[in-house]
C-alpha cells in the first residue's frame, strides 16, 4: 500500500478534517460511518465501516417475516451489490445496476421497469424502498412483480425498510 500524507491540525474542539481528495479516493461520504483505532505505537487508524454485513443480517430477519405475507421475490441491497434475495436459486447476486441505487438515494419508493433499468429479472416491475437511517441511504428492499404493488404490498414493504434502516442507525 502506497502510503499518502497530509498533515491537518486538530481544532479546539478535538476535530481534525478529512481532505477532499481522501474522501473522493475512499468514497466517503457525508454520514458515512467511520471507525477509529489507536494502535501500539501512537498510531490512530480511521476506515470507512461497511455495512453490508448488517444490512444482509438485518435484511434477513426482515425476509423471514416478509415471508408469510408476501407471495413475490423480495430482494436486499446494498447501495453497491445484492445481498440476498427470496428467489431460490434464481436469486440476484453481484453488483447493483445505477437505476436501481439512484431510486434508493430519493427516499422514497419508486417503480421501476426491469428491462429498461438493467435488472436481470424476468418479472416486469421492480418496486425499491430505500432503507435509510439519520445517517443516510444504507440500501433498500426490493418488490419483483408482474404488476404494480398495491397500497397493502407498499405500506408493508415501506414499513419493513424503516425498521431495517432504524435497526441499522445504531452501528
Amino acid at each position: 500500500m502506497e502510503e499518502t500524507g497530509i498533515i491537518r491540525r486538530l481544532d479546539a474542539l478535538g476535530r481534525i478534517v478529512i481532505p477532499r481528495e481522501f474522501r473522493k479516493l475512499n468514497r466517503i461520504e457525508v454520514g458515512d460511518p467511520l471507525e477509529m483505532r489507536a494502535l501500539d505505537g501512537g498510531e490512530i487508524v480511521i476506515r470507512k465501516v461497511n455495512l453490508s454485513a448488517q444490512l444482509k443480517s438485518v435484511g434477513t430477519l426482515a425476509l423471514q417475516a416478509l415471508a408469510p405475507h408476501i407471495q413475490k421475490t423480495v430482494a436486499v441491497c446494498s447501495l453497491t451489490d445484492w445481498l440476498l434475495s427470496t428467489g431460490g436459486k434464481n436469486a440476484l447476486t453481484g453488483e447493483l445496476p445505477e437505476s436501481v441505487a439512484q431510486a434508493a438515494q430519493e427516499h422514497k419508493p419508486s417503480v421501476l421497469v426491469c428491462n429498461q433499468a438493467g435488472i436481470p429479472d424476468k418479472r416486469e416491475h421492480a418496486a425499491v424502498y430505500p432503507v435509510w437511517g439519520d445517517t443516510g441511504v444504507f440500501g433498500a428492499l426490493v418488490l419483483f412483480s408482474d404488476s404494480v404493488p398495491d397500497s397493502a404490498e407498499n405500506a408493508l414493504l415501506e414499513t419493513v425498510a424503516r425498521l431495517v434502516g432504524a435497526g441499522l442507525q445504531k452501528f
